[in-house]
């Protein structure tokens, strides 16, 4: 399959999903995130706010945040992302694709070694591969930042295929964590 027929299938899945399992999922994922040694350690994180039908992570940016961590999400700037900081959910607000975003205030500052961020995607493999939304946000701004990232995406065991294709820009994940345990990569 190519990357567009993958992206029709798991959005047909996703949107199978009723509210219960959404919860039930996201409540396990969540629980295995927060248990990581990397999450634990670190002093700030970079997430995002689910949309749709993702894993919800609106309660661990609350945690993170209850957890004294300095959190940063992103938004979209025309092509681009950049990331701020947030120091409630309150300061986020519905973007144009009715996705909560921050506001473009408190500008996130890498800190030396490893940076731990949440990426969002589609579909991945057990190689580390990803298929995000088709935009490339994450993709061009890793590959425009030369800091070292922990790249942790979320996903439903439904989204995880043996084998994916992708391209040379495509920047592989290192963590993916589904409701059946975590693959490290």
């Amino acid at each position: 399959m190519i990357k567009e027929e993958i992206r029709q299938v798991i959005r047909r899945q996703k949107a199978s999903l009723s509210k219960d399992v959404i919860d039930l999922q996201s409540s396990l994922i969540r629980e295995q995130f927060l248990a990581l040694k990397e999450y634990k350690e670190s002093s700030q994180i970079i997430l995002y706010a689910a949309f749709n039908q993702e894993v919800n992570t609106l309660p661990l940016i609350r945690q993170a945040l209850l957890d004294g961590k300095k959190v940063a999400l992103p938004r979209v700037m025309k092509d681009n992302i950049e990331f701020y900081y947030i120091s409630s959910l309150t300061d986020l607000a519905e973007s144009s694709f009715g996705i909560p975003e921050p506001e473009p205030v408190d500008k996130l500052e890498w800190e030396k070694g490893s940076n731990l961020i949440l990426v969002p995607g589609l579909a991945f493999d057990k190689q580390g591969n990803r298929i995000g939304y088709g935009k490339s946000y994450y993709d061009r701004y890793f590959g425009a930042h030369r800091e070292s990232f922990l790249k942790i995406c979320f996903a439903y065991g439904f989204q995880v295929y043996e084998e994916i294709p992708f391209e040379t820009h495509d920047v592989k994940i290192d963590i993916l964590i589904t409701e059946d345990g975590v693959l490290r990569i």
